[in-house]
């Protein structure tokens, strides 16, 4: 009997033992002093777990545990606390987003992978998980820029805390946990370290910062001191700092912003934030825009997540209403240390699709559409926040956690990308032909700044070209012409780049190989005089062969030429072409020149009539000129003779041919030859060189063979 008392006794005890440890827990845990409670929740969830508690009574001290261990970065206790809570599903929507947070940060992506295509199953509109599932084939690009960055700890760096840098008077201001002042900072019950205040270094060098100095006066408190950020002049600053407010009816701690402006050397007093609130918090705020902006985080309710960025302007001296910055930047999570450099916004999240806990990312303020993760080595599984950049964005600092769970500041360094431009600029014959030493231009859309390369041997070119840059690349070459420029746009380039482009250019010339030989002998006849008449203008370029019967000339393509050649002692030879073809080089053509024989008749080309008349066309006063010249210089004395086809009667043709041979002597005897060396003759149709008699029925090419101008020697 007395034994069983002694039992029933010493449970009764452990019972209300057990009950008072979960009510200090509880209170611990609702001032969110983790590290005074993890302990505590550690034990009465081992206790419950183990069957000393009544079953499914007490599975919030599990919950609580993960929560302790999460919030105290030591995830492989939280993951373990919330596999019990998913074995016995009893893991909740929210357990399920730090769960997953638990495996990415300790790198677990394939069990993470399980538990959100899990999740977003369950819980299909959690804005979380279906962002995490729809990104998650983009993993690997967030190692795609790793060469870029070189990411170094900083020698200033406590060991027990340091974060949140910012530039001032050529140093660091940053947050640091490295400092016991004893009666004025206890420890902080959240993970039981040295309330944050902060430190300052000189930059001595590029590469080296002097030691390290605790700030006092406005910027040490009781509580926490910081981040903090500097005005671009360094006469104001805005400091995130600890204030008693209520939360859910309770007595709780805020973080809320105050300025304060350099004068004479000294901060003035504090001023308070206009919308800071005992019901939300207020923290993390930087100086933009020409400092005529004011970028920082607030929890208030009415935003998109935990914790939101907002901007507020400075109009007549008030800051103005805050702006929730929106879904694009915004998300269920926590958006955390801003940072403004020109028109791009940097910040940390644990609610874009990263590499775990928080990320750094970017966006352009104005324009921007798409959030950018700036990728390892910058960010890693652990917390990655609080970047800052100087002026070319190339350098700066970096708050991370990464290794043990501490954090630290790293200096930054990103080598630029380059971005090239190769090309190659060729004539577009038949067989492509690079142009060496052709002038290439390059201009900048932006500032029409044109820059000026030339081509190798080879036809190439190469240049380095900017970043978020539209350029035009061009080039002009007499006889030439461009077919199309090339259009090169850096914009959004995150890699190391070459644009490739080719300048073709369509030959508006062609050369013509003109040979003149003897007509029978094939031999060539050097000294003959050679010209080619363009049809369009009338016009002649005349020429003189060579001692090879050679003359070589540029004519224009796409048009009707005549060639003709004349040699005293010889009769003349002409041919008509066109220079359409696109592809060639050079057109080959041979005028063949049959010695002067008594007797000897040729057709003489390109002689053209008004429709049944004897007129003459501007075009036949060509082919006559040349006649001209051939019978003046030969002494001749010739027939000229008009004939026509069998349409139309006999005597009609008649009459019509030898008024048409007469018009041609009339216009001979215009240019100088003497009407006693010449004789108009028509035949009709009584000479035709076919079939095509009359009442036969042929086609008008053989009805044109009739149709002709003959010349013979007499």
């Amino acid at each position: 009997m007395q034994k069983s008392i002694i039992v029933l006794f010493s449970l009764i005890v452990f019972q209300l033992f057990g009950q008072l440890k979960s009510k200090v827990a509880a209170e611990h845990f609702g001032r969110m002093e983790y590290a005074l409670c993890v302990d505590m929740y550690d034990e009465l969830s081992s206790k419950f777990l183990n069957g000393k508690t009544k079953p499914e009574a007490d599975w919030e001290f599990v919950r609580r545990a993960a929560i302790c261990h999460f919030q105290l970065f030591e995830m492989k206790e939280a993951s373990s606390h919330f596999e019990h809570l998913k074995s016995s599903n009893h893991l909740t929507e929210k357990d399920r987003e730090l769960y997953i947070q638990t495996l990415r940060y300790t790198e677990q992506y394939n069990a993470s992978k399980l538990l959100i295509h899990e999740s977003t199953t369950l819980f299909p509109n959690n804005a979380f998980f279906k962002q995490l599932k729809t990104k998650e084939d983009a993993f690997a690009q967030l190692f795609e820029d790793s060469s870029l960055y070189s990411i170094k700890e900083s020698a200033f760096n406590s060991g027990m805390g340091d974060f949140a840098p910012a530039f001032f008077n050529n140093g660091l201001v940053y947050a640091s946990k490295s400092v016991n002042t004893k009666a004025i900072h206890p420890t902080y019950g959240w993970d039981d370290s040295y309330y944050i205040n902060l430190q300052q270094v000189q930059f001595l060098n590029d590469s080296t910062v002097g030691k390290s100095e605790l700030l006092k006066d406005n910027f040490l408190s009781k509580a926490h001191d910081g981040p903090v950020c500097f005005n671009s002049k360094g006469d104001w600053m805005v400091i995130t700092k600890n204030t008693l407010g209520k939360q859910k009816g309770k007595e709780t701690i805020m973080l809320s912003l105050y300025f304060s402006q350099l004068v004479n050397g000294e901060w003035t007093e504090l001023t308070p934030f206009k919308y800071n609130s005992d019901l939300y918090n207020t923290g993390h705020a930087v100086f933009a825009e020409n400092d005529q902006a004011l970028y920082f985080v607030c929890d208030k309710t009415g935003g998109f997540g935990e914790a939101d960025l907002y901007v507020s302007r400075l109009k007549n001296g008030e800051w103005s209403e805050p702006v929730n910055l929106g879904p694009t930047v915004n998300t269920s999570q926590n958006e955390l240390f801003p940072f403004v450099q020109n028109n791009t916004l940097y910040f940390a999240s644990n609610g874009h699709f990263g590499l775990g806990g928080l990320d750094v990312f970017s966006i352009e303020i104005q324009g921007g559409t798409t959030v950018n993760n700036l990728g390892y080595p910058v960010n890693t599984s652990h917390d990655d926040f609080g970047l800052i950049l100087d002026s070319t964005g190339l350098k700066g600092f970096l708050s991370s956690n990464r290794g043990d769970n501490i954090d630290r500041i790293y200096s930054y360094k990103k080598r630029p990308i380059h971005v090239n431009l190769n090309g190659i600029v060729y004539a577009q014959y038949r067989e492509q032909e690079p142009l060496a030493n052709q002038i290439i231009y390059l201009q900048n859309e932006t500032n029409k700044q044109i820059d000026t390369l030339y081509s190798n041997e080879f036809g190439q070119f190469t240049s380095s070209i900017s970043l978020n840059e539209n350029y035009r690349v061009y080039t002009d070459k007499e006889e030439f012409i461009l077919l199309k420029e090339a259009l090169v746009p850096t914009q959004g380039i995150k890699k190391d780049s070459t644009f490739y482009c080719e300048l073709a250019l369509k030959p508006t010339t062609i050369q013509i190989h003109l040979r003149v030989v003897e007509a029978r002998t094939g031999k060539i006849i050097p000294n003959a005089t050679t010209s080619v008449t363009d049809y369009a203008i009338n016009k002649d370029t005349t020429m003189i062969t060579n001692e090879l019967g050679m003359v070589t000339m540029k004519v224009d393509r796409n048009k009707s030429y005549w060639a003709h050649a004349a040699k005293k002692g010889f009769l003349d030879d002409n041919v008509a072409f066109n220079s359409t073809n696109e592809n060639d080089k050079v057109i080959d053509l041979e005028l063949r020149l049959p010695p002067i024989v008594k007797g000897e008749k040729f057709k003489l080309e390109n002689i053209f009539y008004d429709l049944n008349k004897s007129t003459l066309r501007p075009e036949s006063k060509i082919a006559l000129d040349k006649l001209a010249e051939f019978i003046k210089k030969n002494d001749l004395t010739i027939e000229l003779s008009a004939h026509t086809d069998a349409r139309g009667s006999d005597a009609y043709n008649m009459k019509l041919s030898q008024a048409r041979a007469q018009s041609c002597v009339d216009y001979l005897i215009s240019k100088g030859v003497k009407k006693s060396s010449i004789t108009a003759k028509g035949y009709g149709e009584t000479q035709l060189l076919n079939k095509c008699k009359n009442n036969v029925t042929c086609p008008e090419d053989m009805h044109q063979e009739n149709r002709r101008t003959e010349v013979k020697i007499l």
